[in-house]
This record gives C-alpha cells, structure tokens and sequence, in this order.
C-alpha cells in the first residue's frame, strides 16, 4: 500500500521495466476493495444504452479484399446474433454498423438498447448457446435456467482465445456481437464512487479522493491534461466500455500517444495483446504491405481500418506481440506509442481514461512532429501543456523556496514537477528550437506580442500542417483569420514577406529565465513570479509575522513554537547576519583608518565589497565618482572585478582569487600587492536568500542580465 499511494510516482518507478513491451498488468493490494458504483441498483437496471453491432469473421488480412468488395452483400448475408430474447428497445442509430470492413456507411438499421441487466443475461446465454453449439456443453433439458448451465461446464480464458483466433482467422460462419462504449465516465454511470453520488460518504472516502480513481488522474500534481480547457479534457476523460464474449478492440495506438489506464470493475477476463512504441513504424510498414490494394484505393484508411494482422503473421515479421490477461480489480496500462487489441471472455464492464503525467512530454514532441508530416489536427496543444507545467513548477518554488510555505502536499508536489529533472530539460529542448527557428527562418519579419483575443475562442493551427501555434505564429495584413506555423510562413500567402508578421506569446529572454527557474535559481523565480504570474511577496509574507531581537525585548518576546522549522530558519540567518554585520563594521573602521590616511577618497569598502557574497540594502554606498586612476589600476592587478550594483543599492560579485580551501565562516587574507593589501573575506551563510526578507519582508529585485548569468554562485544561493 505504500508504493501503490502514489499513482504517478508508482508508474513512474516501473516505466523502466515495463514500457519495453507496452503494456504493464497492475494488480492493486489485497486491501485495496473500491465499491462499484455500476452494481448499484438504479445504475444497473436504470442505466440505458445502444449497443453496437460487431462482426468479428474474417478480419483477418486474407480476407480484407473480398469483405470490403461485399459490402453491398454484408446487408443481406448478416445473420441473428443470438436466438435470444432481447427484452430491450431499439434505437436508431448509423454508428451501429461500424464493422470490420470500414463500412459503417453502407448499412443503417437498428440497434437494441439495453440496461447493464439485460445485457448481461443476453451476453451470458449468447456464450453458454455458442459453446453449447460447438458441442462443448450439450444440455439436453431446455427448461435449465442459466445459472445451472454455467455450473455445468465455464471454457476457460485458453478455450476462448482458441476459438476466437480461429473465428478471426478461418472462419465457417458469420458471427456478430454487440458491445457498448458510449457510457459517459461521470455522475451515477462511473464505476468509481464520487463525492458526490457516494450515499455513504464517509465509507467511500478513501477511493473517492484516491489517485487511481480514474476520475482523479487527471486532476493529480503532474497531470498535465489538468492544464487543457474543458472541452478538449472531454475528449480523454473516463469511459465506460460494456463488452460480451469475442467483443474485441482493433489494433490502435491511443490519441497524441497518451497513457492509457484500464480497470475492469466487474465480470469475466479481457485479454490483451501489445507491439512496444519502438516497433511501431514497422507494425505500420507490414500493415501497408498486406493491405496494398486497401491503401491505393483510400490512403487515409489508417483511422478506420478495423483490419486485423494475425499473431503469427507480425511474429514471421519480426514483430514481437506481447499478452497479458486482465481480471477483475486490476488495472491495465498501456504505455506512449504501443499498438494495443484486445477481446473479451464474456460479459464484463471496464473503465478507462488517457492521461499525460511528466514522462509523457519526451514522447509528446516526437507526436507533433508526427501530426505535423501526416497533416493530422491535434485536439491538445503540446505547448501549452508544456508552458503551463513550467509555470506551476514556477509557483511551487516561490511559495517553498521563498515564502516558506512548505507543507506536505506542497513538498510533494514540487517533488513531482522536478522528478529526474524531465520538465526542465524538455523546456530547455523546446525554446532551443523555437529560438533558432525564430532566428533564421522569421529573423527579419516585423514582431508583435499575441493578445488575449488570438486563442479566445479555440486553440489557432497552421492552415498547411495543422501544428497549434500557442507559442509563435505568422500572420499576412491580406488576412486577419490565416496564420502558419514558422516551418510554413512563406507559403501562408504570396504577398509580399515584408507584409507578414511574427506574433508572439513569450520573448526568447523570457523563456530562458523560465528554464533558470525551473533549475532553481531564485532570481528567476523571483523575476517570472513577479512579472508573469502576478505573485506578490508582501501579500505573502505578511501572513507569517516574524519576530526578531531588535523588535522585541527580555521577556515580550513570545516563547518559538520548536515544531515551525520555517521560523528556526530564520532565526538562524537573522543571527548568522548579525555576525557579519558585526564583523564587516569591524573590518571598515579598520580600512577607513589604512585609507584616510594614504589618501584615497571613495567607498572605504570597495576591497571588501569585491569579495563579499551580498551585502543588506542599508548598509550599501555607491562609489562616487572621486576614486582614483590609481586604485583602479590597482584592483585589475590584483585580479578583482568592481562590484555590481543592483538597482536598489545592493551589490553583488565574485572574486577570481577567493582560496576554495578556507575554511567556511572565517575570513582569510592574501598578500600584499605593491603596496595595496586586499582581503578576501568569505563568508557562507546558510539561507541567505532571506536576509533582505528579514530586513523589509520583501526580496531585492534583481535586474535581467544578473539572471541570464549561469556561473554566478549568488544565483545558488
């Protein structure tokens, strides 16, 4: 139970070892028992839906020419699915006849509605008549009631497999099955409890708050489907599939090559098979070879062809085919970019959702690159998802880093967003190629920032490649509603280029403090909480009232509780200050006597400055414009920089002759240089990151080139 609480961090912990072969069998802890909502009366028997006729012989690949030659037969030759009693309506419906002859055009009649009861004694006797029929179970009294004949003889998952492989591949007759998978995964038809349909809260907390409830996934930290609207979460949210025996899932690969998570709440097994992502290319080159006449007369078949290669033909090609069988309480995952089908032993009810956790944005990119070639719409835009991710690692890090808000849930979700450094990298790889795209392919183009209004009503595409344009896009004054990707901006229109604009949603400069934030450097974070997030540190801060020795007295002050280690940190950088500060007082008294007396005018501080980390607000003085030609002179000899002033007054630099081996805490002093003695004192002080806040409850602002600097050890601090 202790690994199996954290849902993505437990996927994640075995991606390494599973993704090898696409597909991972999950079998929750024994304890672990949620409620189905599905066997809840008013569901089971009040719950209606229209079933789906499913023709399942002869899908096999030797018989695709002649079955999609036939279609006009299909209508007459089709065949009573079950000489049952339906004790159902029926209903209209033109989907019904999508079968595996991508014909779901050519015949509409209707289809039966059921209830998940009726259904389920429908599916029951269909398979008990099938088997019967094989000559597997022959009951001679009719008047047995279905219980009896179940008792009798149950073909187990093998005998199944068998006989569906030998319906799928030579088959003597025509069979058809009836599935349902239009069941919405939300309100009373979820087969996990909610809060709120759960008539017994307080019994269903538990699995109504967990992380494999597969409404929750998507809502978890690192869960970035969380961060797409409303209407494009609808089209990955959960879903209820309703399956009898040989009802079956044609080879696919899932949407944007997302995650896929099954479980099956209740009935019989669901078997399933798998090719891992790294054989994907060449699943679809066998695939187009064996249905050549297929693919010349509609090229686009790949999204409806319900066609199946065989296990023994993909095996000959050197594609290996993976199997796991799924029972009852467990779950299913289907990993980024995995060719997944699959078959039910008889009547069950599954739920399943797609979701995006961190690890997904390597595979991501590789996706719109993908859409892009095929001229495939998106209905997620990558960059946003990747922005948003960015920006939520960027909130974590000022409420913990610098408001010191760090409570559990906050600790673990910044652990999420840092894990293996994935998000950091993956951004770092993003702005790379949008900047030398924006360099060398739009460098000239005049440049404008997006508004508010560009992707008000719906996310904009590239009218040639259909790639979402939430980070940059290219628009011609001939038009306001066409706009191209950068890849496409010359073929957007044939006006002339200087007509065409760049708009934008971020400079490059903010991107790549973005990707310093990310790393943890807290001037960063600082800068694009401030400016892009609209964060406040006073509004934050002011909620947590910090005592300090030089606002209270003797016995005022009010006894530290030892549990709020956040207010320990400060006491301790707020004594550990007072010690330099007490030790830099002692050091200028003694360098302004050196000083005055060998004449120099000036900062009496300058040296001490140059090798100091940070020094308080208050306590800094600009140097005036008196010193002499001479001191500089002196400075580059000894080998250091003059200060850096921040724009309010604080300083900051780094000296080249600092001794690494002092020890911490103690000031060490070098050697005299023609007469001019410089003293590098270095100090490391734990959290100095809060000395400004102690002083006015808010942090020095940084200016936007000490950000950009990448070898600054302050930027560590």
């Amino acid at each position: 139970m202790k690994e199996f609480n954290d849902t993505l961090k437990y996927i994640a912990s075995i991606r390494s070892r599973a993704e090898p072969y696409g597909i991972c069998r999950i079998v929750p802890p024994t304890s672990w028992k949620p409620p189905c909502s599905l066997e809840e009366k008013n569901v089971w028997e009040g719950t209606e839906f229209v079933a789906q006729i499913q023709r399942i012989d002869g899908i096999q690949v030797q018989h695709a020419e002649e079955n999609v030659a036939s279609c006009e037969d299909t209508r007459a030759k089709r065949r009573r699915v079950s000489q049952v009693d339906l004790d159902s309506q029926v209903a209209n419906a033109s989907t019904c006849t999508a079968n595996s002859q991508d014909v779901e055009d050519c015949v509409s009649e209707p289809c039966p509605k059921f209830s998940l009861k009726t259904f389920k004694n429908f599916a029951d006797e269909f398979k008990i008549q099938y088997f019967d029929h094989k000559g597997k179970n022959k009951v001679v009294d009719s008047d047995l009631n279905l219980a009896t004949n179940q008792h009798k003889w149950e073909p187990s998952v093998d005998n199944i497999e068998g006989e569906y492989r030998r319906i799928v591949q030579n088959p003597t007759e025509e069979i058809e099955v009836l599935h349902g998978n239009i069941l919405e995964a939300g309100g009373s038809s979820s087969g996990f409890p909610t809060v709120v349909d759960s008539v017994e809260e307080h019994t269903s907390a538990e699995y109504s708050k967990s992380g494999w409830n597969l409404n929750n996934i998507n809502s978890l930290p690192g869960s970035l489907l969380s961060f797409e609207s409303s209407g494009a979460s609808l089209n990955f949210g959960p879903r209820i599939h309703v399956g009898m025996c040989f009802t079956q899932l044609n080879w696919k690969v899932e949407e944007h090559h997302l995650y896929l998570l099954s479980y099956l709440h209740l009935g019989e097994p669901k078997v399933w098979y798998s090719i891992p992502q790294r054989y994907a290319v060449n699943y679809e080159t066998i695939r187009k070879k064996y249905l050549s006449a297929l693919y010349a007369k509609q090229p686009d078949i790949d999204e409806n062809l319900m066609m199946q290669l065989s296990c023994s033909i993909l095996k000959a090609e050197g594609i290996p085919v993976y199997r796991c069988v799924q029972y009852p309480r467990e779950f299913v995952l289907v990993f980024p970019g995995a060719y997944h089908s699959g078959f039910d032993c008889g009547f069950n009810c599954s739920q399943s959702v797609n979701f995006a956790p961190l690890e997904w944005l390597l595979h991501g990119l590789n996706v719109v690159e993908l859409y892009c070639e095929k001229r495939k719409k998106t209905l997620i835009s990558y960059d946003k998802l990747l922005l948003e991710a960015a920006k939520e690692a960027v909130r974590l890090h000022w409420e913990i880093d610098l408001c010191m808000k760090d409570t559990p849930d906050k600790l673990t979700s910044k652990d999420v967003y840092q894990r293996n450094g994935i998000l950091a990298k993956v951004l770092g790889s993003r702005v790379k190629s949008e900047s030398i795209k924006r360099q060398y392919l739009c460098g000239s183009l005049k440049s404008q920032r997006i508004d508010e209004s560009f992707d008000a009503g719906g996310k904009r595409e590239c009218g040639i490649c259909l790639r979402d344009l939430y980070l940059s896009a290219v628009r011609c004054l001939c038009s306001e509603d066409k706009f191209a990707c950068l890849d496409h901006a010359k073929l957007l229109c044939p006006c002339c280029w200087s007509d065409k604009i760049l708009l934008y949603r971020y400079e490059i400069s903010e991107l790549n403090v973005l990707c310093q934030a990310l790393e943890g450097k807290l001037t960063a974070v600082y800068k694009w909480a401030k400016e892009y997030l609209g964060l406040r540190f006073q509004s934050v801060a002011s909620n947590r009232p910090i005592q300090t020795p030089e606002h209270t007295s003797g016995s005022n002050l009010p006894p530290q509780d030892p549990k709020d280690t956040a207010s320990q940190s400060i006491m301790d950088s707020y004594t550990k200050w007072k010690q330099l500060k007490s030790q830099a007082s002692l050091y200028e008294s003694e360098t302004k006597q050196n000083e005055v007396a060998s004449g120099i005018a000036g900062n009496p501080r300058s040296n001490y400055m140059s090798s100091f980390s940070i020094t308080p607000k208050e306590k800094t003085t600009p140097l005036e414009s008196a010193v002499s030609d001479k001191m500089k002179a002196k400075e580059k000899m000894v080998g250091c920089r003059p200060p850096r002033a921040f724009s309010n007054g604080g300083t900051i630099s780094t000296s080249k002759k600092t001794d690494m081996k002092a020890p911490v805490g103690k000031p060490t002093t070098s050697k005299k240089v023609k007469g001019v003695q410089k003293v590098a004192s270095v100090f490391s002080v734990k959290n100095s990151r809060y000395l400004s806040f102690l002083q006015e409850n808010r942090l020095v602002e940084m200016p936007s080139d000490s950000c950009s600097s990448s070898s600054s050890e302050s930027d560590n601090a």
